[in-house]
């Protein structure tokens, strides 16, 4: 299975890669000096093709975060280029989307913990 890049900002990283390590979500940091100026940082999530869902426990993650607090956004942006913000969605909904995806956008406007 192919990887998704996912773009954070400064405010979501730890936030969302905790969000990650406690689904058991796997992701390598990325630089890349080509990025956004308001993207913070970049990770990069395999997808293990021994699981069943294979993109089941990042749907999970993506999920619990957005409805942790209301300052929090994700935007998939689809290889044909679709952009869909997931506020809204069931983890199976964001599972369907993930395996579509071209990148994946976590921003969080809000610094508090």
């Amino acid at each position: 299975m192919a990887g998704v890049k996912v773009q954070l900002t400064k405010y979501s990283y730890r936030s969302f890669t905790s969000h990650l390590d406690n689904e058991g979500v796997e992701y390598t940091k990325r630089i890349q000096l080509s990025e956004p100026m308001a993207a913070g940082f970049s990770i990069e999530v395999i997808s293990a093709i021994a699981q069943a869902t294979p993109w089941g426990a990042l749907a999970i993650a993506i999920v619990g975060w957005l409805h942790a607090r209301k300052s929090r956004k994700v935007i998939i942006t689809t290889k044909d280029n679709e952009i869909i913000h997931v506020e809204g969605y069931s983890a199976e909904e964001v599972e369907g989307l993930i395996e579509k995806a071209k990148s994946i956008g976590v921003i969080d406007t809000s610094n508090e913990k």
